[in-house]
């Protein structure tokens, strides 16, 4: 990518392979914070940590960040009294940003940081993770419905999941036939969906839905 065009939205949402976004975030990383999130009003992340943050009975243990970027849940979730904390991203660039994120109190966010394609099998067993969350990896060019297969794998019975997916793409690419089907085969509860603001303004060079995501709230059973 040419080093001295902005990187944008836009950009993130055109990638197709992981190698596409493997490289948009190596170029992106340094600003991703301040190009986006701050600049953007992004507040998808806070929305996921929060519903999960609020569910009760959380079975205590570990919890995975699933597209981690560069750390903002991994705070959050740390700041709302989660001891450990896990960060997984395809982007060895956004992993390195992230490695240096520290609470309130000064304490490293994350405990392990993981590299690792999530189109694939992931090195994790089974059963670790007593939560999963996950804010804006379920977009455009990223992960799709297939790739919940291994959140559900890797998370313990009874483990509390908060993914929020991209509004257009939970329609567009099959997430709510995939949660339909994993409830009935008994892998998830059924979910508790809820509709929220990603940006905290409308964002005009997006279409409507990109505005929002779905928060899809459930229990590995």
């Amino acid at each position: 990518m040419n080093k001295d065009k902005k990187i944008s939205l836009t950009d993130a949402y055109a990638v197709e392979t992981p190698d596409d976004s493997i490289q948009l975030y190596k170029d992106w990383a340094d600003s991703y914070d301040e190009d986006f999130i701050a600049a953007k009003g992004y507040v998808g992340y806070l929305n996921a940590a929060r519903y999960f943050l609020d569910q009760e009975d959380r079975p205590p243990g570990p919890v995975l960040d699933v597209g981690c970027g560069t750390g903002v849940v991994g705070i959050s979730l740390r700041d709302g009294g989660i001891a450990v904390v896990d960060g997984i991203d395809i982007s060895q660039a956004m992993l390195d940003q992230a490695r240096d994120k520290k609470t309130q109190n000064g304490a490293l966010a994350y405990t392990h940081l993981i590299q690792a394609d999530l189109t694939e099998t992931i090195a994790i067993k089974s059963n670790t993770y007593a939560g999963i969350v996950s804010a804006g990896t379920f977009t455009h060019g990223h992960l799709g419905p297939e790739s919940l297969d291994e959140l559900w794998r890797v998370a313990a019975p009874g483990a509390v999941c908060s993914i929020a997916i991209n509004a257009a793409h939970f329609d567009s690419q099959g997430f709510a036939s995939k949660l339909s089907d994993d409830v009935k085969r008994n892998v998830v509860t059924e979910p508790d969906i809820n509709i929220a603001d990603t940006y905290t303004h409308k964002l005009n060079d997006v279409d409507d839905e990109d505005n929002q995501s779905m928060i899809v709230v459930c229990r590995v059973v």
